[in-house]
């Protein structure tokens, strides 16, 4: 082991979206991110608005997956990202590869939804290849994911 090795610190960042009326068209959403030491304390946090593309409108997802960008770039080496967004962490483990040889299509041979986040996803995800993404169960109690939210919900508002 390196001296370089010995004192990379594993951050967690947990990483949260929101869009406020997601089905009757959302023209503001938010972004929420805390950075958390090992030891479950506060680095630092993001809490940033998100507004849609030209006369468009966003979605809950949209805002997701953009803190979950923001989050990978800001990631270190070894940092874990934390999503309440299964479909993300599943998207960032299981299925870009199989999406990227089928020519961004779903098993269904249809489009893959969002693919101009996606494709920024797996840019970052080639950069950075020890930082990894799990799923956490949102709205349940954990300090990271709580914070992210609410930062999330503020910048929305």
């Amino acid at each position: 082991m390196t001296n370089q090795e010995s004192t990379i610190t594993v951050r967690h960042i947990y990483t949260d979206g929101a869009a406020p009326d997601n089905q009757n068209g959302c023209t503001l959403g938010g972004i929420g991110i805390a950075v958390l030491s090992p030891t479950n304390e506060l680095i630092s946090e993001l809490s940033e608005a998100v507004l849609p593309k030209a006369n468009d409108t966003t979605t809950n997802v949209r805002c997701e997956m953009i803190a979950v960008i923001k989050a990978l770039e800001l990631a270190e080496p070894k940092d874990i990202i934390h999503t309440d967004n299964k479909m993300i962490a599943d998207g960032y483990n299981q299925w870009l590869d199989g999406w990227k040889a089928k020519g961004w299509r779903t098993a269904n041979k249809k489009p893959v939804a969002n693919q101009d986040l996606w494709r920024c996803i797996d840019n970052l995800k080639l950069e950075k290849p020890t930082v990894s993404i799990k799923w956490v169960r949102g709205h349940n109690g954990v300090y990271g994911n709580e914070l992210a939210d609410s930062l999330a919900t503020a910048a929305a508002s």
